[in-house]
């Protein structure tokens, strides 16, 4: 790999203490507005007793003047770039980042770039889907939302995947999502030498590479796909591993809009980012990741250097001990965010995605207010026993038993739908949401969902 850009990579592991990186970032930004209005703590004891938790919803004021030009509101200066997230629902977020935010993404997963290519011997090619497909140029003021892949993963990292890339970068910047298509698997087949694929969501890989020939044939030196394969998305790895039979799968880290959370370290485990700072909410109690009790869950809440305070993420994870090195292991459970209640029943998507474990292929629960209750999305049959024991499951919470047991709620029922992908594919890209994040959930608590679905009924 001597000879290989590959051999470029930093592979150095990024080393931090949470709290001595938490104190210089409340030095930096002490001066900003919102700090400020919480007496600009510099210790870490002060910032969590005087910063209240937020939401995106708190923020808007401070971003609305952000987007306006005014320097030193959240952070030090002016945001080098904007993103866009989708949320859970509803319209798009527009996120910031600072320069000294993106540096730390970067720090967070270059090494584990580099620690994957060395780890698996890469010397050709790779296909990454980092950059948005399919949509327009946009700035505010003169700060573009989105940037290339070079800038999301450094110069160094960048120029590396630029001469190694299976799909040239400029590629994403076709906005017809059929042209798009079509090129980056053009691309694709003629990239026999393909030794790593890097993408978010396992179904946009499963969309992409639909009725693509043998990968064994096409590209027999695949070595590595790696992509998210937690939460409801796990419903989806044997679907990849048919797919790509001759690679290994290696689970990518929770990683947002708004901050890294985890990165898969030398085995492939999802350990803490670094640098960044983290507390875990469980039952009104805010903990620090030394507080956590094995086998317990916790929403993630991350404070970032782009402004981003005590900030809750809405990502359910389950805490699974430390590493070797002592990093804290967290596996991404659900969305706590994604929450429905017709009549007090409060189901969450990362509970109503354990009960759907036992449904092969696509699986989502979508509400009924006609009825009201619930039903189940699939492509395939869902016989009256599954949905006896889907019932059951959802009868753990005891609000829904209850609103079951009074008549609140009707029995959920099932509706076969063609493609439910692409509905969802087709709402979440309305939202702002980049084409290779679309991710897999097992519930959509707005009421338009049904109808979308009955469109597409079997």
């Amino acid at each position: 790999m001597t000879n290989s850009p590959w051999g470029l990579l930093p592979v150095e592991e990024p080393s931090c203490d949470p709290l001595v990186w938490l104190e210089a970032l409340l030095r930096t930004n002490s001066h900003t507005a919102y700090l400020q209005q919480f007496g600009s703590p510099l210790a870490v004891a002060d910032f969590r007793s005087q910063v209240p938790v937020s939401r995106y919803e708190d923020l808007v004021p401070y971003l609305t003047r952000i987007q306006a030009g005014e320097p030193d509101v959240l952070f030090t200066g002016r945001p080098v770039a904007y993103e866009r997230t989708g949320g859970s629902s509803g319209g798009s977020k527009l996120i910031p980042y600072s320069a000294q935010g993106l540096q730390d993404f970067q720090t967070c997963i270059v090494p584990w770039l580099a620690n994957t290519v060395r780890r698996h011997g890469i010397t050709g090619r790779a296909y990454f889907s980092i950059s948005p497909a399919a949509r327009k140029p946009e700035f505010i003021g003169s700060v573009p939302v989105g940037l290339s892949d070079a800038a999301y993963l450094g110069e160094r990292a960048g120029y590396v995947l630029y001469q190694q890339t299976a799909v040239p970068f400029s590629v994403s910047d076709i906005q017809d999502i059929s042209v798009w298509r079509a090129q980056t698997r053009e691309y694709l087949r003629a990239a026999h030498d393909l030794e790593l694929i890097s993408a978010w969501s396992p179904t946009f890989l499963l969309r992409l590479l639909a009725d693509f020939p043998d990968t064994r044939e096409l590209w027999p030196d695949l070595k590595v796909v790696s992509c998210w394969t937690s939460g409801p998305s796990h419903r989806y790895v044997k679907d990849i591993r048919r797919l790509f039979p001759h690679a290994v799968i290696e689970p990518k880290g929770l990683l947002s809009t708004e901050a890294v959370v985890t990165v898969p370290d030398l085995t492939g485990q999802p350990a803490l980012a670094c640098p960044g700072f983290f507390e875990f909410a469980q039952n009104g109690q805010v903990l620090l990741d030394s507080e956590l009790a094995l086998n317990a869950e916790y929403e993630v809440m991350v404070t970032t250097a782009s402004g981003l305070y005590r900030y809750m993420t809405g990502d359910r994870v389950r805490y699974d001990g430390c590493n070797s090195d002592g990093r804290p292991l967290l596996e991404f459970i659900g969305r706590d965010a994604l929450t429905s209640d017709l009549v007090g029943e409060k189901l969450t998507e990362a509970f109503v995605g354990k009960c759907l474990e036992m449904i092969p292929g696509f699986a989502m629960l979508v509400p009924d207010v006609t009825r009201p209750g619930y039903v189940l999305i699939s492509e395939h049959d869902v016989g009256p026993d599954i949905l006896s024991l889907l019932d059951n499951h959802l009868g753990i919470n005891p609000q829904y038993a209850y609103a079951r047991k009074i008549g609140q709620l009707a029995p959920p029922r099932a509706l076969k739908c063609r493609s439910p992908l692409l509905i969802v594919e087709k709402v979440m890209r309305q939202r702002g949401v980049r084409l290779g994040d679309v991710k897999p959930t097992a519930l959509r608590s707005e009421e338009f969902w049904l109808g979308l679905f009955e469109g597409c009924r079997i």
